[in-house]
């Protein structure tokens, strides 16, 4: 296993160290082992960022985004679109480490490659179409120019549940754009991270455009809202993490784009197929072991219906393998470390101690004694919850299935939407003059309407309320990273004979 984990980290370029003007360097306030959540096995050391560190990749990407921004947008555009090539020609590679670091089954972290690559391809794209207009001026003999312009250094902070992922979204934006950026990956997913840089190299961009620096957070969000030349902040994480940086950066004015908590409902019409509503929710809410911001938290299920729901979802419940994801037919992997074990169980109980009924639980990964050491938590189904129930409160981030019963539809939307957060949401049913009436009433950024996975990187994407601020993906995600300029001017004029 150690032979393999080098193997695959040698084959992608990586040499322990922080990636600081185009190259692995020496530095790091601490060592740290990156292992494999799945087996508690170890993959690599890394050290992660302190205060020097950041000053340093600052300094390196202060000074490159003259060059950056003065590049053509054609030629921007192309080392993101052989970025994208990269990514898919390494594919394996690359979904393999992700599995290794962050314990996702590997059909999804593929998945996650092709998803992360999709940005690159699409602000390649975005880069070539950036342009501005002409407006007209009230006075005779001169226009205005508006065109965007990069803001200038980003900082980009992203979390472990999708670390290449996010990433992407942030990173190909950022460079799109024009602006150059100091990416912060979590100190617990840093590998997939790091090993972007050389691929970024190879694909043509010029050393210090990108830095990459793994660090813990409070360390990363304290030198980034401490230098001015920080423009702009990019954060996916907790609403708590976004409440901290946001104050911080009001000191500089610094720009800030964030995704943050969810609390998504999904809400079952009486019409719905609960065929496939059975099955797109377990893949829904299994999909990287429930820890997706996205996922389904609050399944709102008319009462009548619950018994027959629950009758379809158990079979495919318990038919997934839990494990391992580097085993082939595994669905379900572990969470990321012990700690959130302990956060999911709690939610758990308390559940269960307030009236909540389990319905089932799979512990398949308790046959394999090489799991022992693994952070996992049997997925679980819960019937029975209520609105005042903390799991029903909080985002869960784990493999539960909170089931709660409704008797009206209006019930269902107010009941979803009596919530702080509001990223994502779900309906299912027939009638799609209902489900396009109860999409349009959720208070959410995004809403799938018999989807369980509506995001690509055409569309923009971000939350509201304690959700978050701006938008990824589509053609607003560019605009995250970009200020609108305007000169006024004297319109072009032949000499006069």
């Amino acid at each position: 296993m150690a032979d393999r984990n080098l193997e695959l980290l040698s084959g992608l370029g990586f040499t322990s160290g922080l990636w600081i003007g185009g190259r692995y360097g020496e530095g790091g306030a601490e060592m740290i082992q990156v292992a494999n959540p799945a087996t508690g096995t170890a993959i690599a050391q890394v050290p992660l960022a302190g205060d020097a560190d950041f000053r340093l990749a600052l300094d390196g990407a202060h000074q490159a985004f003259g060059r950056w921004r003065d590049e053509p947008n054609a030629a921007r555009g192309d080392i993101l679109k052989r970025a994208a090539s990269l990514m898919a020609a390494r594919r394996q590679e690359l979904g393999e480490l992700l599995t290794r670091e962050q314990g996702k089954p590997v059909a999804q972290a593929l998945a996650e490659v092709d998803y992360a690559a999709s940005f690159f391809q699409w602000f390649g794209e975005e880069a070539r179409r950036l342009s501005g207009r002409l407006q007209p001026h009230p006075q005779h003999g001169r226009e205005y120019r508006v065109r965007p312009v990069p803001v200038g250094v980003a900082g980009l902070v992203t979390p472990w549940n999708f670390p290449l992922a996010q990433g992407a979204k942030k990173v190909a934006a950022a460079l799109a754009a024009g602006c150059t950026a100091v990416w912060k990956p979590s100190e617990y997913t840093p590998l997939v991270a790091l090993v972007m840089g050389p691929l970024l190299k190879e694909a043509g961009l010029p050393d210090g455009v990108l830095q990459i620096l793994p660090a813990r957070g409070p360390v990363a969000g304290a030198a980034f809202t401490a230098d001015p030349r920080v423009r702009c902040l990019s954060l996916t994480g907790s609403t708590n993490t976004g409440r901290a940086l946001m104050e911080g950066a009001a000191r500089h004015m610094q720009r800030v784009s964030f995704e943050l908590g969810g609390n998504a409902p999904f809400i079952i019409l009486p019409d719905a197929s609960l065929e496939a509503v059975a099955a797109d929710l377990v893949t829904l809410k299994l999909l990287c072991a429930g820890q997706v911001c996205v996922t389904a938290n609050r399944v709102f299920v008319p009462a009548k219906l619950e018994k027959a729901l629950v009758g379809r979802l158990v079979p495919l419940w318990q038919a997934l393998r839990v494990g391992d994801g580097l085993r082939a037919g595994t669905a379900v992997g572990p969470l990321i470390h012990s700690q959130a074990c302990a956060r999911v169980r709690g939610l758990v109980d308390r559940a269960l101690g307030a009236g909540a009924e389990l319905v089932s639980e799979n512990r398949g990964h308790e046959r394999d004694g090489a799991l022992a050491a693994g952070s996992f938590f049997p997925p679980t189904i819960l019937r029975g919850v209520t609105d005042d129930m903390t799991v029903a409160r909080e985002e869960i981030f784990g493999p539960v299935m909170a089931l709660l019963a409704y008797d009206d539809v209006p019930e269902a939307v107010r009941r979803a939407n009596s919530t702080p957060f509001g990223l994502a949401g779900y309906v299912y049913g027939s009638d799609l003059s209902l489900a396009n009436a109860v999409a349009d009433a959720l208070d959410v950024g995004i809403v799938g309407v018999n989807e369980w996975r509506p995001l690509r990187a055409e569309i923009p994407f971000g939350g509201v309320k304690y959700s978050g601020l701006g938008r990824e993906g589509g053609e607003e995600g560019i605009r995250e990273f970009s200020d609108m300029k305007v000169v006024a001017t004297p319109t072009p004029s032949l000499p006069k004979p």
